[in-house]
């Protein structure tokens, strides 16, 4: 994982089209967002997420680390935004949870009658997220893990993230729920991507 970018007090780009401050907002809930994932809660091109990224960088809002991660078949880098004011990642299995559950945050955002998300990081689990949602005028609470390679799913959580859909299937505990990254990354409802270990 690569050192955080800051920059301050410079507000040579700025964003017109008000997405930058629609951006901010979504990354103070969701903790931390990779372009792609911001592009899907915003419903815009990446471009444009990424225009509103460096507008809020430049006026030193928002960090960034660079983040060398496997993903499925994926081996590459990728770019984790997250609010100036906010600890950074403390390192790339915790820099990866948070890109696995912001995949994740990005498609419920849109999806999920009475949408609510909280990230807690704690020694023990790591980073998680609390969903809380709308079913029948009920209120729901999922928690939702995202464990890594070489990491335990922790027995609390009600959906589990994997870098595969192998891994889900085989590593999930029998009657929880799993989803994978490489299904968030593709197009699609997020119900379909997400399915129950029955054995």
């Amino acid at each position: 994982m690569g050192a955080a970018q800051y920059r301050g007090g410079d507000s040579e780009s700025i964003d017109y089209t008000g997405r930058a401050f629609e951006l901010m907002e979504i990354l103070a809930e969701a903790t931390a967002l990779t372009t792609g994932a911001a592009a899907t809660t915003l419903s815009c091109h990446r471009k444009v997420a990424g225009s509103a990224f460096t507008s809020l960088w430049w006026s030193g809002m928002v960090r960034w680390v660079n983040v060398f991660a496997e993903i499925g078949e994926y081996k590459g880098q990728f770019r984790l935004w997250y609010p100036a004011d906010a600890r950074p990642p403390k390192d790339a299995q915790e820099a990866c949870r948070l890109a696995a559950l912001g995949l994740f945050y990005a498609l419920a955002k849109n999806e999920v009658p009475g949408f609510k998300w909280r990230v807690t990081r704690n020694g023990k689990n790591g980073v998680t997220a609390e969903m809380l949602f709308t079913v029948s005028n009920n209120i729901s609470r999922w928690v939702i893990d995202a464990p890594r390679r070489d990491e335990n799913p922790i027995p609390g959580a009600d959906v589990y993230i994997f870098p595969t859909i192998g891994e889900g299937k085989t590593l999930t505990p029998v009657g929880k729920m799993y989803t994978a990254d490489e299904l968030l990354f593709t197009p699609g409802e997020l119900r379909r991507k997400i399915f129950q270990r029955t054995s």
